[in-house]
């Protein structure tokens, strides 16, 4: 039998060090028997003259170069598009003539390799982004659905015409899903079709049965800790993390991800730990063998973003049985998950102080997150897409 086939169309590229939600339902398709193309945001010359984040840079200019990878034995090609010009919010990249015709000027032709790849006639092709809308247009497909993850609005990336793109592409897709409740009024201002909530989820098995060893790191890092994997961008609140860390020495705090930005921000203290960026498969062992999860969102000065992230993490904390204490915003409200939600500072140093030196039913935190895992979301996805 024929596996069926599915393209995924991702601003992150496979390699990323922020394996966010089409990642995590790629892999999901590949387990219920599909084929998949994976194809992210494009590189061009001047992101190579620009020699920011060079390791991330060279993993998806390999990427480019070879004409794609293939991983999860065979069944997802994943690949770098590489163009002379990229939409960007940048002077002459803003415009709404780059983000439309972009494709057309890729090294080589995107459309004709992923053609080439087996990918000119799919059952399904899924957005997270609207980047790439002439997808619509350059590929045979059965349907197509734009998953909506976050206000893509309050990021520095996103431009006017990027805006008007993603209306109208908004309006042409068969589905549009979204992960948060917060953004459901937005989306059918834009008048899709039909809208699908499809919350975050986690990778159980990744998390609950991955690597259990304690990292090298760990040996010198005094327990309890209190650990935050993921970016640490301008929506992460450091004052509350400066303000945690100093309230509480003899806790260790541990931050994982990329941390340049972190370390201009944190002040030094003997307890905070910046440990960088670390593969995925990693990942297990240093939450498992931390106590506590923690979600420092600044809400206060980002409302629009944080009440709409469905955060990954507090699902991947759950499945390795870790509390979690995060602050208060109105999607984390809606979900109804275990979770100890902080509405100021100081119920945030409380809440990480009663997590560290309480016990807790580290089972049933684990049983909660494979509740959530993403082979029920794919599920989801077929169950709309695919249906007569």
């Amino acid at each position: 039998m024929t596996p069926k086939k599915v393209l995924m169309v991702s601003g992150n590229y496979w390699l990323s060090p922020f394996q966010v939600g089409s990642h995590q339902l790629a892999r999901g398709f590949v387990k219920a028997g599909w084929d998949v193309a994976f194809v992210s945001d494009p590189i061009s010359p001047f992101h190579l003259l620009s020699r920011n984040n060079m390791e991330i840079l060279k993993e998806r200019f390999s990427l480019y170069k070879d004409n794609g990878h293939y991983d999860l034995n065979g069944h997802l090609w994943a690949y770098v598009p590489g163009a002379l010009l990229t939409p960007h919010n940048k002077r002459l990249l803003r415009s709404g003539f780059v983000h439309k015709y972009w494709s057309y000027w890729t090294i080589p032709n995107l459309a004709a390799l992923v053609k080439s790849k087996g990918f000119g006639e799919i059952d399904l092709v899924c957005f997270d982004n609207a980047n790439q809308s002439f997808w619509l247009k350059e590929i045979k497909y059965n349907k197509s659905i734009y998953r909506i993850a976050d206000n893509n609005s309050s990021f520095s990336k996103f431009t006017p015409a990027l805006g008007k793109i993603e209306n109208e592409f908004t309006a042409r897709v068969d589905i549009v899903a979204y992960t948060a409740k917060n953004l459901r009024a937005k989306i059918e201002s834009m008048n899709p079709k039909e809208t699908l909530y499809l919350p975050n989820g986690v990778n159980y098995e990744h998390f609950a049965m991955g690597n259990k060893n304690m990292p090298l790191e760990y040996t010198n890092i005094p327990k309890p800790i209190a650990i935050y994997v993921g970016a640490m961008d301008f929506w992460f609140d450091y004052e509350l993390i400066n303000h945690t860390v100093e309230k509480l020495p003899d806790i260790s705090f541990v931050l994982i991800g990329p941390d340049e930005l972190a370390k201009a921000r944190l002040k030094k203290s003997p307890n905070l730990y910046l440990l960088g960026r670390k593969n995925y498969n990693l990942l297990p062992a240093y939450l498992y063998n931390a106590n506590i999860g923690i979600i420092p969102f600044d809400v206060k000065t980002y409302p629009e973003l944080v009440n709409s992230i469905n955060p990954l993490k507090l699902y991947e904390y759950l499945a390795c049985g870790l509390p979690v204490v995060s602050v208060e915003w109105k999607e984390l409200k809606e979900l109804n998950v275990p979770v100890n939600m902080s509405q100021d500072a100081d119920g945030f140093v409380t809440n990480i102080k009663k997590a560290a030196f309480n016990t807790y039913d580290r089972q049933q935190l684990m049983t909660f997150a494979q509740q959530e895992d993403w082979s029920i979301r794919v599920e989801s996805i077929i169950k709309s897409a695919l249906k007569s």
